[in-house]
């Protein structure tokens, strides 16, 4: 087996500095994939095994061209294929509880905010993200943790923009039909140029 060799200074710079910024959301959007702490550490430091290399090798995004943007794209990109391998190979999709992400301010928790961007701890919740086909599942959790735009996601996923934004808006959905299947009733639908 053949040595990588060693990046230059300031592309080791650079990799330090993307593993810094990027590991905590990385490992939270691979634990949302995966539904397995353990498993989501595992194949975050993998991903950043196969950024090393890319790093060392001087391959693109990591050649020096790239922005920041541009590395955390490639980044989610390789996580969300080593996900899906990984859920292949267990043939079962979890996804983990959305309160064990980031803890919201005490002033965010009373605030009214739009069922997508809704954060709880239910057995509801849970089923319904269940519920979801992975590639859905990671456009949710793409755009609502992670805040990518639907280009974005469009670039990690190998997907075209327009199918993105229609897989993003039928996820949506779809966790809104099944949240609600699982509470019993019908989801309301907001009223038009009246009180809501």
């Amino acid at each position: 087996m053949s040595e990588v060799p060693q990046p230059d200074s300031p592309r080791l710079a650079q990799f330090a500095a993307l593993l810094a910024s990027a590991q905590n959301t990385l490992r939270g959007f691979v634990r949302g994939m995966v539904g397995n702490a353990e498993q989501a550490q595992d194949i975050t430091q993998d991903v950043f095994v196969d950024a090393w290399r890319a790093t060392a090798r001087s391959q693109a995004p990591f050649d020096g061209t790239g922005d920041e943007a541009a590395l955390r794209r490639w980044l989610f990109h390789v996580a969300y294929q080593r996900s899906v391998s990984a859920l292949r190979r267990r043939a079962v999709l979890q996804m983990e509880s959305l309160d064990e992400q980031a803890p919201l301010e005490a002033d965010r928790l009373y605030a009214p905010i739009p069922f997508e961007d809704r954060i709880a701890e239910s057995a509801a919740l849970q089923d319904a993200l269940d519920a979801l086909d992975p590639q859905d599942a990671a456009c949710l959790l793409l755009s609502a943790a992670q805040g990518f735009t639907a280009i974005e996601i469009a670039t990690i996923l190998q997907i075209s923009p327009v199918a993105a934004k229609k897989r993003l808006t039928r996820a949506k959905q779809r966790l809104r039909a099944a949240y609600f299947a699982t509470q019993g009733r019908e989801p309301t639908r907001p009223q038009r140029g009246g009180a809501q």
